[in-house]
């Protein structure tokens, strides 16, 4: 795609059945895209379908099993006649201790953040290469730089995604592919899980400078979104901040982040 206004570009959300994915798909939709609202409720996506303002479909995708990938590309294909963008907004939240992570967390975070990502691209390939589109995928703030105390695993999956994200555009540089880092946002997690053990860590953020205090908004992260389907050049990065004051970390739902 050449850039220019999102007006009949079809648009596969996954991870859209509320939160950050959700408000996407919504304002997708309104800017003038075709969307295809997925996720493993699908009859959420429907209901996101119905309340958007134009084109949309709801398809279900769960994206831990490799043939509902590839069906629900299929859906989004015959319900909304091809594929040009892919969203990939899925994500779960692990906030736990490294020291208290067995196995189930490790399993359940890679096999969401990364391995998902993974088989839901490799489904949509052919499309994305015939549109010559981009493919979107939330990443995190927490992925690069110092380390985060208390959320290794989730931060551990996110660095992996970032470096496959890095990988597919270097084996297909005729698609875009993006990474959008996102920072701590407020109503934008629908599967995060913490334990006990993360809440001594996190309690050190602030003082170790990792954390600014300001929290994103879905709408935001739907700006850059839009950014990025819509300019005329490939966008590699973006990283979102809101300009909103700075709030005390500790006035914060931690559980309630996506980060």
């Amino acid at each position: 795609m050449d850039g220019g206004d999102l007006v009949g570009r079809r648009v596969l959300v996954v991870g859209s059945s509320a939160g950050i994915g959700r408000v996407v798909g919504l304002r997708l939709c309104e800017a003038g895209a075709h969307v295809a609202f997925a996720a493993r409720r699908k009859d959420a996506c429907e209901a996101a379908a119905k309340e958007a303002k134009g084109t949309a479909i709801g398809v279900r995708c769960d994206v831990t099993d490799e043939s509902e990938c590839v069906q629900a590309i299929a859906d989004t294909v015959d319900g909304l006649g091809g594929l040009d963008d892919l969203v990939y907004s899925t994500g779960a939240i692990s906030l736990v201790a490294l020291a208290a992570a067995d196995a189930q967390w490790w399993r359940r975070t890679f096999e969401t953040n990364v391995m998902g990502a993974a088989l839901v691209t490799r489904a949509a390939l052919p499309h994305l290469q015939a549109s010559r589109g981009s493919a979107v995928y939330f990443s995190s703030i927490s992925s690069t730089g110092p380390a985060w105390p208390g959320i290794g695993v989730y931060t551990a999956t996110k660095a992996a995604l970032n470096r496959m994200i890095d990988t597919w555009r270097a084996e297909h540089p005729e698609i875009g592919f993006t990474k959008i880092l996102v920072g701590p946002t407020a109503g934008g997690s629908t599967q995060g899980q913490m334990d006990p053990s993360a809440m001594e860590h996190m309690a050190r953020w602030a003082d170790m400078g990792i954390c600014s205090g300001v929290q994103s908004t879905p709408d935001c992260i739907a700006d850059a979104v839009k950014l990025v389907l819509t300019s005329a050049s490939r966008i590699w990065d973006v990283a979102v901040e809101p300009r909103d004051p700075p709030r005390p970390w500790s006035a914060m739902s931690r559980a309630d982040l996506a980060i």
